[in-house]
């Protein structure tokens, strides 16, 4: 016979699992956040591409779709920054966009778009001593071309949210189970 009471035994248990999920959702964001290391460049051995814009002809305003062709053999990285940034010309001031900083060997459509430009501003981007820029009237995007996920960085703290909620979740069902029964 337990000298443990059965209620603090599965609260053990329930700390336990929901300390492996945590555990399991951290090791998962890790995995899934690394990448191989990249060489960092200071030039970039390619071409960087405006693929097109999508424009919003009611508000005058369109969004730049930008790409690159990498010749170089292996992948690479130039940090945003002075040798990696949008610049803009006209009414609009600042732009969401997050410059492309991996570049790996090859072609490469829509990596990074901008937010929504005002339909007189010209945006350049200028990334390791090569620029392209983007303006109204460049061609539209069409269906084979998918803009990139805006995502915000936020994916690891989501994860660990969930975990959370999961072993929460366990923890006041078993709680609620426990004193049911007699």
């Amino acid at each position: 016979m337990s000298l443990v009471p059965q209620s603090l035994r599965r609260r053990r248990a329930l700390l336990a699992a929901s300390g492996a999920a945590l555990v399991a959702a951290i090791a998962t964001v890790l995995v899934l956040n690394s990448t191989p290391a990249a060489a960092t460049w200071q030039t970039f051995s390619g071409t960087p591409t405006c693929d097109c814009v999508v424009q919003d002809s009611k508000t005058g305003t369109y969004r730049a779709v930008f790409g690159y062709v990498s010749t170089a053999g292996k992948t690479g990285k130039i940090d945003a920054g002075d040798n990696n940034k949008v610049v803009l010309i006209g009414t609009t001031k600042s732009t969401d966009a997050k410059v492309t900083t991996r570049f790996e060997p090859g072609t490469h459509k829509a990596t990074f778009a901008t937010g929504w430009l005002s339909k007189d501003t010209q945006i350049t981007w200028k990334v390791g001593g090569k620029t392209v820029t983007a303006h109204w009237n460049k061609p539209t995007c069409g269906r084979d071309v998918s803009l990139p996920a805006g995502g915000n960085g936020s994916g690891p703290l989501l994860a660990l949210l969930i975990a959370a909620l999961v072993g929460g979740g366990i923890f006041f069902w078993r709680k609620r189970r426990s004193a049911a029964q007699p």
